[in-house]
């Protein structure tokens, strides 16, 4: 019995990246991605967290305009995020693509804050056509290589470091 309840919540996954929505907004000079991505920390992450070690995401953003054989990829922008403790200062620190800076007092907020992806550059019109269909392509991938070396190993081998979301693939309307 005691087995057991140790075990639910790690069965329960209560942890990991999901991205909730994603679409594609005209603006007069181009397009942006407009998403939104839930971020839930696993207890080892957030332990880690707190001692200190940052925490890396890359989000990937895709354009592909799909085939009969395959899929290319005509567009594509990687966002890096960086989540950093400060003991110290007692605060939450992110660190967003254009390398600014922002603190927070709690980690939900400096989560919230990382959960809709700042785009720098907008998309240029050219790049879809009218006739074709794409599709807009988007991830949260958690880059376990910027870790400490020591604790690389276990993040790949433990399930509460696996904290990527799967490809979330929408169709552009046009």
């Amino acid at each position: 019995m005691l087995l057991i309840s140790w075990c639910c919540p790690v069965l329960a996954n209560q942890f990991g990246v999901k991205v909730r929505h994603v679409k594609l907004v005209d603006n007069d000079q181009g397009y942006r991605v407009d998403a939104e991505i839930d971020y839930q920390l696993s207890p080892l992450a957030r332990e880690a967290l707190e001692k200190g070690v940052p925490l890396s995401w890359n989000v990937r953003v895709e354009i592909r305009r799909p085939g009969l054989l395959w899929t290319p990829v005509i567009y594509k922008q990687k966002l890096r995020y960086t989540l950093q403790y400060h003991a110290l200062l007692k605060q939450y620190e992110v660190k967003a693509p254009d390398n600014h800076l922002e603190m927070f007092l709690t980690l939900n907020a400096a989560l919230n804050f990382m959960s809709i992806p700042k785009q720098n550059e907008l998309i240029d019109k050219q790049l879809i056509a009218p006739e074709q269909r794409y599709q807009l392509a988007i991830r949260s991938q958690f880059h376990r290589e910027s870790l400490p070396a020591p604790l690389r190993p276990f993040a790949y081998l433990n399930q509460q470091w696996f904290l990527s979301s799967p490809w979330f693939i929408w169709p552009i309307q046009k």
